[in-house]
């Protein structure tokens, strides 16, 4: 009897789940399924900062996280003024865009028009520039040892390179096309390039928390980035957040709400333009990222969802968040992130050795890495000669912190007759050629 009217109990329950499930619209269940995912992550200290979901204009979703773990001053609330990094790059877009319509502009307009002297600047379009098909590196040749470069510094670097492929041929990500076309803004419009944009754009807009970052200005609200560093949380230094004199913008998430639902109606930029900003399936990304902050933006046509989120933690899995939200909104499967406990495997030297050797990024071919074995232990060795210790927890896969899914993947390529590396961090997954 006990045991029947048990069970009659856990039926009921489930029967009363269900209908309070059948009653949500498919808006709250979404939202429901959002802040579940957010609060798992941020119980995890994955996740500090503003996060918004839209579906065809209507927020649907609009939290503001912050982590157990948190120090006080990392701490945000949803009026935070957050650095969005390469988000910045949709706003340089619409401005090259918005000269575009005002004529001022081409898009097969060659390089070499706005800098004569430019090597290979007859060979490339600002619409090369625009969709990252230029041939031109990732990032100018040692930039980290300058602690501020201007413009001007940036394109004589710059004049400097040579480029990886036909303009034209291949998609390569590209920092320093982008932050060219801010010198194409500011050759091109009348007040200079940020003035341009304020005009055109925010002002219009009403984007009063947005503008380019620069230090020597005091934001209100504004929220500190801060990093994980040897298992501790700590403040990102000065000189990595405003290392570059242009291409780096502070936001709200409403600011990019506002942006997402103003700016691609057509009434501040003609529809055949707007087209130029979505990809081939009607999607709008981009995400930024630098130490200390994370941030994303997301627009679907088909799907008429936006997405947009802005974090002053670094050390978030923003690949994992990216997928997994773009799954919830979809009604696609996904996993509540989980506690991470990672454990090592014994691995024959014969084995370890098959991965030695020199590796350089596919993605940004100044960074290079040695893997060597001390101590009969593998050791990843960057460029810098900062050293980490690997652990494997299978064959061919290795990790440094057994709380991460980040670390360092082998895969064998019949072609080469190599394993190439791919590294793992904060969900991205990156290839690397083996060189040597």
């Amino acid at each position: 009897m006990k045991i029947f009217f048990i069970t009659r109990i856990a039926a009921l329950l489930i029967f009363i789940h269900s209908f309070v499930q059948a009653q949500q619209s498919p808006a709250q269940l979404t939202s429901e399924k959002l802040n579940e995912y957010f609060s798992a992550l941020t119980s995890l200290n994955r996740f500090n900062g503003n996060v918004l979901v839209a579906h065809a204009g209507t927020s649907i979703f609009d939290r503001t996280y912050n982590m157990p773990a948190a120090p006080e001053e990392m701490k945000v609330t949803r009026d935070n003024r957050f650095i969005i990094a390469s988000v910045s790059k949709v706003f340089v877009k619409y401005g090259i865009l918005k000269l575009v319509e005002q004529k001022k502009i081409s898009l097969e307009d060659k390089l070499s028009k706005f800098f004569p002297d430019f090597p290979n600047g007859n060979r490339i379009t600002v619409n090369h520039l625009l969709h990252h098909q230029s041939g031109l590196p990732r990032e100018v040749k040692d930039y980290e040892k300058y602690k501020k470069i201007s413009g001007k510094q940036l394109i004589a670097m710059a004049k400097k390179e040579k480029l990886l492929f036909e303009p034209g041929t291949q998609t390569l990500y590209s920092n320093i096309g982008f932050l060219l076309l801010h010198a194409i803004i500011d050759i091109s419009s009348d007040n200079g390039y940020l003035r341009y944009i304020q005009d055109q754009i925010f002002t219009p807009m009403s984007l009063h928390a947005t503008t380019e970052y620069n230090d020597k200005e005091k934001y209100q609200n504004f929220a500190r980035g801060f990093t994980l560093d040897d298992g501790n949380i700590k403040r990102a230094p000065f000189v990595v957040i405003d290392r570059f004199e242009t291409g780096n913008y502070v936001s709200t998430i409403q600011d990019l709400f506002t942006f997402a639902e103003k700016g691609f109606t057509g009434k501040y930029l003609p529809e055949n333009l707007v087209r130029e900003l979505f990809d081939e399936n009607e999607i709008l990304a981009q995400a930024g990222g630098r130490p200390g902050y994370r941030a994303y933006f997301y627009k679907n046509k088909n799907t008429s969802y936006d997405f947009m989120m802005v974090s002053n933690y670094s050390d978030i899995p923003i690949q994992s968040i990216i997928d997994d939200v773009v799954n919830i909104m979809e009604g696609k499967p996904y996993e509540i992130p989980k506690k991470i406990e990672r454990k090592a495997v014994n691995l024959s030297l014969e084995k370890l050795k098959r991965f030695e050797g020199k590796y350089v990024l596919e993605a940004d071919n100044q960074q290079q890495y040695i893997l060597i074995l001390k101590n009969e232990k593998l050791i990843l060795k960057d460029k810098e000669g900062e050293t980490t210790e690997l652990f494997p927890d299978s064959e061919t896969s290795f990790f440094y912190d057994p709380a991460s899914k980040d670390g360092l993947e082998f895969k064998w390529d019949s072609k080469s007759g190599k394993y190439e590396l791919y590294i793992i961090s904060t969900g991205i997954s990156l290839k690397a050629k083996r060189i040597e």
